[in-house]
């Protein structure tokens, strides 16, 4: 029955582990293949190979590409965590008594995934996600085979120095880590001090050295400051993020402690105590740093919605919003509700608001959406700028490709799109959508919107000022679809020239249909701003004109108020333009 305790435990672990992925970040493990590139090309496999541990970013990228289906990219994950458990049991020699111990570094490793949050937009890393657990894997079975290996011709000090110097090429900082950890293994197999003494300073020269060489003689793409750290997820955009390395760091400990220190037999009771204490420990880490930011979440699942074209889908999840929403959220909304011909009838009916981005760095909704909000407003040239600097930036992902190919369908550019194409379908899971991808519908939607002058100049990282200001701006009204979308970027704008001016030729090419509430609501409060005549005899909804009157008598005793009182004692208004227009007029775009 011991024999097969460990198993029982680890099969029971994982599972509750791939429960919790799934249900919990299912939309946040699509995102990662949709932040990853893998081609099945020798030029691609080259291009990785041109830095420290290359071999480990390749392989990485090919496996994040199955969080395409999120179940099959966390059982491939699982079943790595499930070789790393049955690897370190060995390498250590732990009992069935002490398998549980091999836990807390699955614990680690998932850790580092799903602390992540906003970072999935910003790591530079390729195939981070299964990095780590590939190189620790890597790291136990290297000191397997150091630990049986023969205690002659010299053999243990030579896989030292050959694990340094083929291993760091190969995994980076796993192949140091790996050296480094024989040569304190040492200290356990070896029964002369000098022996010991000098495999673990074999072991140091070779983890100091080998960086050195290849940094001066083979690479030409490391920067000298992180040589020692290649492979590592670098959390530094002005400053450096040093929390988010704590997993590393105790998983580091971890190998360490095990190759000091003999794990022996205890008493049952003893030996529960300390292990319950230190998984106890590990499961209140997990859960305490777990990301459950609500509006990161939001939006991770409207994008994905986007992509499917499910604007219900869009929708279903804006009215599950508690918290205030990012302005990424509402834009995509916004989006979701043109797309379905009721945003006059219905953009006041959600949340609305401009929530700073739970992120320890200044995010922008520029990383969160731009180039798809560019894209499906008829932008083309600026969602194209935008793919390409983040391509360039952050390394080509999958997301910036397709838009790339669908932006060069849209403008015509025959042979741009090829190249995009033809990139594509040297991935896996995207070969199909590249072979279709000139006949997808969405390409009729965004070519309604494409009535711009063909221009690029700044946005000023302001994607949603920007491009409503240019909506607003534009005249053509060839397409209604369009003119709308310009008339409910004047209501953004709150400029009532421009909106008078939108809002005629809306009720010309409109002659028979009833005017959404909105555009009314928005018509009859400019009218009262203005001082206009005969407002009513004009055909607004009498519910326009009470819910006015309402509001007025209302507002009128925070007329002085600032905006942050007003806001909370005007809710019941929240959702009409009365309380957009006076109340919503300053919200900071990040």
């Amino acid at each position: 029955m011991k024999k097969y305790l460990p198993i029982t435990i680890w099969m029971m672990a994982l599972a509750v582990i791939a429960g919790a992925l799934l249900w919990l970040e299912n939309d946040f493990l699509w995102k990662l293949q949709e932040q990853n590139l893998f081609l099945d090309t020798s030029l691609f496999f080259k291009e990785q190979m041109v830095v420290p541990g290359g071999l480990l970013s390749w392989v990485g990228t090919y496996l994040t590409q199955f969080f395409y289906y999120p179940w099959l990219g966390t059982m491939i994950l699982c079943l790595l965590w499930l070789l790393l458990m049955w690897l370190l049991k060995r390498v250590f020699q732990l009992s069935a008594q002490w398998a549980p111990l091999t836990l807390i570094p699955v614990g680690l490793l998932l850790l580092t995934i799903v602390d992540m949050g906003y970072w999935v937009y910003m790591l530079k890393l390729q195939g981070h996600v299964f990095v780590g657990t590939l190189g620790t894997a890597a790291v136990a079975a290297l000191l397997w085979g150091f630990r049986v290996l023969p205690n002659r011709y010299g053999l243990r000090p030579l896989m030292i120095v050959v694990t340094a110097a083929l291993g760091y090429p190969l995994m980076g900082i796993y192949g140091l880590g790996a050296a480094l950890l024989m040569g304190i293994c040492s200290w356990r197999q070896e029964n002369t001090l000098w022996k010991k003494a000098g495999y673990c300073v074999l072991a140091l020269m070779c983890v100091v050295v080998v960086p050195l060489i290849c940094y001066r003689q083979v690479y030409y793409q490391t920067n000298l400051a992180n040589v020692y750290y290649a492979e590592l997820p670098l959390y530094f955009i002005t400053e450096e993020y040093h929390a988010y390395y704590v997993p590393y760091y105790l998983l580091a400990a971890f190998f360490l402690v095990l190759s000091i220190v003999p794990i022996k037999p205890i008493k049952p009771i003893k030996n529960y105590t300390i292990q319950g204490i230190l998984l106890l420990t590990l499961v209140a880490g997990v859960v305490h740093f777990w990301y459950r930011d609500e509006n990161f979440h939001h939006e991770l699942k409207m994008q994905r919605c986007i992509e499917q074209s499910d604007w219900r889908g869009v929708l279903k999840e804006a009215a599950l919003q508690k918290d205030e929403p990012t302005r990424a959220v509402v834009m995509m909304r916004n989006l979701a509700l043109s797309r379905l011909g009721i945003q006059g009838e219905d953009m006041y009916a959600y949340e609305n608001g401009s929530k700073e981005y739970a992120a320890p760095f200044g995010m922008r909704l520029m990383l969160v959406s731009g180039p798809l909000m560019y894209y499906h407003y008829g932008l083309l040239n600026y969602s194209s700028r935008l793919s390409t600097e983040m391509g360039v930036e952050f390394g080509w992902r999958v997301e910036n490709l397709r838009l790339l190919a669908k932006c060069a369908l849209l403008r015509n550019e025959q042979q741009q799109a090829r190249k995009y194409l033809k990139l594509l379908k040297h991935t896996t899971f995207y070969k199909d959508w590249a072979e279709g991808a000139r006949t997808l519908p969405e390409l009729q939607n965004v070519s309604r919107m494409m009535h711009y002058d063909n221009v690029l100049s700044g946005d000023q990282g302001n994607i949603e000022r920007f491009l409503m200001n240019r909506l607003a701006e534009s005249t053509d009204t060839t397409d209604v679809y369009f003119q709308e979308q310009a008339l409910l970027a004047s209501l953004w704008t709150k400029d009532i020239n421009q909106f008078w001016y939108h809002f005629n030729d809306y009720v010309r090419l409109h002659p028979k249909t009833r005017i959404p509430r909105y555009y009314q609501e928005a018509a009859y409060l400019y009218c009262m701003i203005e001082g206009r005549e005969g407002v009513d005899r004009m055909p607004f909804d009498e519910s326009i004109k009470q819910s006015f009157n309402n509001f007025a008598m209302a507002a009128e005793r925070y007329d002085n108020a600032d905006v942050d009182v007003a806001r909370p004692a005007l809710q019941a208004y929240r959702h009409t333009y009365f309380y957009d227009y006076y109340l919503m007029r300053q919200l900071p775009e990040y």
